[in-house]
């Protein structure tokens, strides 16, 4: 059960997709907190986030999180209109998806980075 790809898909998509509404949420109520607040406390807000180095790790995360959701998300429509619809053929599709996120969020790390 545990080697299932379909099962790890559906729980990661889960996983991100609640963990983008925790995001969402989350960045609204700052922003909107630091908004209140004056240009000092949102340009503080932004000095705080953008500059240390756990927000930057955050980002890369989300990054990922938002590339996952996506592409998996597209690959449940692809299922949904007919296309891959045996067990062998979404297996494929899945790891084509996600080799395809993997270089996409590599290569955008290596672009922050450098």
């Amino acid at each position: 059960m545990w080697d299932a790809t379909g099962m790890w898909a559906w729980i990661l998509h889960r996983i991100t997709g609640l963990g983008l509404v925790f995001y969402i949420l989350l960045h609204t109520i700052l922003m909107g907190v630091s908004l209140l607040s004056g240009k000092q406390g949102f340009d503080a807000t932004l000095a705080v986030l953008m500059g240390h180095p756990v927000f930057e790790l955050l980002d890369i995360f989300l990054v990922g999180a938002v590339l996952y959701h996506g592409l998996n998300g597209i690959r449940i429509l692809l299922f949904d209109i007919g296309i891959g619809i045996s067990i062998k053929s979404q297996k494929n599709v899945f790891w084509i998806f996600m080799g395809a996120g993997a270089v996409l969020w590599f290569g955008w790390i290596f672009a922050k980075l450098g």
